[in-house]
């Protein structure tokens, strides 16, 4: 139990350290623009508490249960080598821990004139079937860069021919389905893959699962766009997010968050955990200490998540609508500019699941890449991206104005930056856009877009794209000028050889 109760306090302490900038940015936001309330302030203070502590369990039932599981998993797949069988499991795994995904549910419910389950499992198949070519490419190691330079190219022709109503909402799903939940399993389970293999690629390999498993779902959007007729891109009315004005509006708040989370996050564990009791009932074996531990730490991913995204539904929520209205409304709507830059530099080191995946790089990289410079590097790629959504909604530039030269900035530098930063660049930007970016930019654009009277299904939507896609560009980057210091010190290293003097005794 002390070794539980040290570790909760280490991993609290990081929380508070990763939470504690964006809660100040959005309080002095609060103060700024909005009336004061004492309840809704309180609400965000509360709020701000609950994401430390959630973020703390989730962090350590990570570590206990769904990275062990899906090495597990990965690891006796691999060692099997039955093609047919990893093929089949690949693509079930995928389609299961994304039809489950509370993100996708919420950004499937706010889809006007389109069944929500025609996005549900049309996300879900192309996430499945991407996931199983992650899969043959690792078995037969296949280039990474090829793979991802022809998919997004494929989705930038499709753009063509798609109604344009349905291209934000596409590159939505790079991010939406890449929860907290399914990011470490994914990742464990390529890395499990490589980990009994031999080579020494096997670092490379373990890294773009996430990445693949993410532009799937956007070219099977697109694909199904060609033959269906909404009037998804048609002016809708918004639903209004009232800032809380009272203990009783909150509590109905939290009250609502939390039993929507109990079921949501309970549908996305319950799956994996069932998935796996019969995977190791049929052929892990594991010993029984194994599965205990296994599921206390579900247990508490669980709690963990449910407290976290109750926190940021209860306190943050409520109000980007608002602060988006307010500022944009305002005479210097110009301001919101240098605000964007900074909740984007600060967001991303809210997200679980960036947090998870940092720690995973660090480690198979032996310290290389260390978490320092991940963290900085996609802090400078949120803010740049908010600095984009932002002036994108404000001077109402289309989408493809935007995303046509992301798409192409990224596969010229995919040319260019090693292999590993490549994987690792694309399973950043499906971790980055996260929560945060579903339940507070999101509202916050919308709420931008109604001061500006733009239709927020075209100015709005989108932006959880732009936000996955600038992360992968800035390490893209850091890969490159990695490359160049690596390739410039082996000259010396070889001058110094060439310099020393052997001398022999006779």
């Amino acid at each position: 139990m002390r070794v539980y109760l040290r570790e909760l306090r280490d991993k609290l302490k990081e929380s508070a350290i990763s939470i504690l900038p964006f809660f100040g940015i959005i309080l002095v936001l609060y103060f700024i623009f909005l009336p004061f309330n004492i309840f809704s302030l309180l609400s965000i203070i509360v709020a701000t508490m609950l994401m430390i502590l959630g973020m703390s369990m989730f962090n350590i039932g990570v570590d206990m249960s769904t990275m062990k599981m899906g090495g597990y998993v990965g690891s006796h797949l691999s060692r099997s080598r039955k093609l047919s069988f990893m093929c089949i499991l690949s693509f079930v795994l995928g389609f299961m821990v994304t039809i489950a995904e509370p993100d996708l549910m919420v950004l499937a419910e706010q889809v006007p004139g389109l069944n929500k389950w025609i996005v549900l499992i049309t996300v879900s198949l192309g996430t499945g079937i991407f996931l199983l070519l992650s899969t043959l490419r690792t078995i037969f190691r296949w280039s990474i860069k090829t793979i991802l330079i022809l998919s997004y190219m494929i989705a930038l022709t499709l753009c063509i021919f798609a109604p344009s109503e349905f291209l934000p909402l596409s590159f939505d799903a790079i991010g939406v389905t890449t929860g907290a939940v399914s990011v470490p399993f994914i990742m464990a389970f390529g890395l499990g893959i490589c980990a009994v293999r031999s080579g020494k690629n096997n670092q490379e390999d373990g890294f773009g699962l996430i990445a693949l498993a993410s532009i799937g779902p956007v070219i099977a959007l697109l694909i199904v766009s060609l033959f269906l007729k909404s009037n998804a891109g048609s002016s809708v009315d918004q639903e209004v997010i009232n800032v809380i004005t009272n203990g009783s509006d909150w509590g109905h708040v939290v009250g609502d968050s939390i039993l929507s989370y109990l079921l949501e996050v309970f549908k996305v564990i319950l799956p994996i955990f069932v998935f796996f009791l019969i995977y190791n009932w049929i052929y892990l074996k594991l010993p029984k200490n194994s599965l205990i531990r296994i599921s206390l730490g579900l247990v508490y991913c669980y709690v963990g998540l449910v407290i976290f995204l109750t926190g940021v539904s209860s306190g943050y929520l409520p109000i980007a609508n608002q602060l988006g209205e307010a500022i944009a409304g305002g005479e210097a709507k110009w301001v919101i500019i240098p605000i964007a830059l900074g909740i984007g530099a600060v967001m991303v080191f809210a997200e679980p699941a960036v947090h998870v995946l940092n720690k995973q790089v660090e480690d198979i990289t032996g310290g290389v890449i260390r978490r320092k410079t991940m963290m900085i590097g996609l802090s400078i790629g949120v803010a740049i991206a908010m600095l984009l959504v932002v002036l994108r909604a404000l001077l109402g530039i289309d989408f493809m104005f935007i995303i046509v030269p992301l798409v192409v900035a990224l596969v010229i530098l995919s040319y260019f930056s090693p292999t590993l930063f490549v994987g690792i660049a694309f399973d950043s930007g499906g971790a980055a856009a996260g929560s945060l970016s579903a339940s507070f930019v999101l509202p916050l654009l919308i709420g931008i877009c109604n001061a500006c009277g733009l239709d927020s299904m075209m100015y709005g939507f989108g932006t959880i794209g732009i936000i996955s896609m600038i992360p992968v560009i800035v390490i893209e980057i850091i890969g490159i000028r990695y490359q160049y210091v690596v390739n410039k010190s082996k000259p010396r290293v070889k001058k110094l050889k060439s310099q020393i003097t052997i001398i022999d005794f006779d």
